[in-house]
């Protein structure tokens, strides 16, 4: 019996060390619970650290951006739209250019020094609206038959004047109502390349630039062996210098 309650005894003692460890295993279980839990609450913050992320998506709000850039672009499209609508009523505003119909030709002052001699060539609306003249009149020299024996060389400026100093290019000019313009007409009567005299001729044949209407003119008969005109200009003596 005491055997026996010996034995007992000893499974009690075995049987209560089993259940301590047992306790103490669930103790540890405990323990340890928090830090799954921790890893949760760390898996929440980087959640919300991609929430954050999410709304740093709202920097997408820089879509928002893009439509402001849109808009932009639009003003800019406006705008030149608009400047293109303004351009179109300038240009529509001005003269027209001058019809032969519109334009009468005449002889304005002449002048001449060192064997070059000059004439202004007088471009009169004789209508009560301005237009424009742009270029060189066409100029030929005429025979007694009125055939057409040469022709006038085109230069911006000669020995007796004609376009503003530092020009490139012709200008365009406006004529005025029932006013003029003028190209300067030059030449030399000197005799070059071996001429022993410079040929006359019976007259001119004078056509305003930009026209197909021509006038003849035979108020004066140049002695010339090289002839000139240059382009209209204000005034009437076709020289700016």
């Amino acid at each position: 019996m005491k055997r026996n309650s010996a034995y007992g005894l000893l499974a009690a003692a075995a049987l209560c060390l089993t259940l301590s460890a047992c306790t103490s295993a669930g103790s540890g279980g405990s323990a340890n619970s928090p830090s799954p839990g921790g890893a949760t609450g760390s898996t929440s913050t980087a959640g919300s650290t991609g929430g954050a992320t999410t709304g740093g998506g709202s920097t997408g709000s820089s879509t928002g951006g893009g439509s402001t850039g849109g808009s932009t672009g639009s003003t800019t499209g406006g705008s030149t739209t608009g400047s293109s609508t303004t351009g179109g009523s300038t240009a529509a505003a001005g003269p027209a250019a001058c019809t032969g119909s519109q334009i009468t030709v005449g002889v304005g002052p002449n002048d001449g020094a060192a064997g070059h001699i000059a004439v202004g060539l007088l471009f009169t609306n004789v209508t009560g609206a301005p237009c424009t003249l742009y270029g060189y009149p066409g100029v030929a020299m005429l025979d007694s038959a009125d055939h057409q024996v040469a022709q006038a060389t085109r230069t911006l400026r000669g020995m007796m004047g004609g376009a503003a100093p530092g020009a490139t290019s012709p200008a365009s000019v406006v004529v005025p109502a029932h006013g003029h313009v003028s190209a300067r007409l030059e030449w030399s009567d000197v005799p070059q390349g071996g001429l022993s005299q410079c040929p006359t001729y019976a007259g001119v044949l004078v056509t305003p630039p930009g026209t197909k209407t021509s006038t003849r003119i035979i108020s004066f008969q140049p002695v010339a062996c090289t002839v000139q005109i240059h382009p209209v200009v204000p005034g009437d003596n076709g020289n700016q210098q």
